[in-house]
């Protein structure tokens, strides 16, 4: 007689044996959604800041030969006559320091979930008012006599305090994104994120104007 190997099985054989699991199924999250929120703190993020820094290397690159080449050219002393810069400056240096407290006023309101467009409105303010201020500077120094051709040291003032501007008002347009920009995010960007990369860029022109403010007027 042959015995079939089914009757020598254990009948509870199978009790405890773990099915294989299932393959994920595509666009799925696990809890029987139809797919899951990528994480906040992406890798998106991180490429735009590193992003704002690689920018950011020329511009620095850019005053470092400025400041080089004037730093040359008073140690030659020919025709080097050195003025004093506008008084305004100092007020200037001031509100743009300010500035930069406001903004982060702004970046710590927006981490408590409270009203930041206000602090960033008034960052777009007080830079406006920098750059409004460093003309009112240039108009004094021109209806002095002092143009851009009067010595080696006027024309890097007009040129350092000029190219600066320029810089800075690049920062007025990330000002005012950040104060517009949707609190959910517009184009795959929070509104955190361009906060972030706006106060790197903007921190930074501060310390730039820092730096050519000092070289002007006591490099002389």
């Amino acid at each position: 007689m042959v015995i079939s190997p089914s009757v020598l099985d254990h009948p509870f054989a199978d009790v405890g044996r773990q099915a294989p699991p299932e393959p994920p199924q595509p666009g799925g999250n696990g809890n029987g959604g139809g797919g899951s929120e990528p994480p906040r703190g992406g890798g998106g993020s991180h490429v735009a800041v590193l992003g704002t820094w690689v920018a950011l290397a020329p511009i620095l690159m850019l005053f470092l030969a400025f400041v080089s080449a004037y730093v040359v050219r008073q140690g030659l002393g020919t025709e080097w006559s050195s003025l004093p810069v506008p008084r305004l400056l100092w007020l200037n240096t001031a509100v743009l320091l300010a500035s930069s407290v406001l903004l982060e006023r702004g970046r710590a309101a927006m981490r408590r979930g409270a009203n930041s467009r206000i602090w960033f409105g008034m960052t777009f303010l007080f830079g406006a008012l920098f750059v409004l201020g460093q003309m009112l500077a240039w108009k004094q120094w021109w209806a002095s006599g002092v143009d851009i051709n009067a010595t080696p040291h006027s024309a890097f003032f007009y040129l350092l305090t000029g190219a600066h501007a320029v810089h800075l008002a690049g920062g007025l347009v990330a000002l005012a994104a950040a104060a517009l920009w949707p609190f959910e995010g517009w184009a795959g960007m929070r509104r955190s994120v361009v906060a972030r990369i706006t106060a790197i860029y903007w921190h930074f022109m501060g310390v730039l104007w820092v730096g050519l403010f000092l070289v002007l007027s006591f490099w002389r």
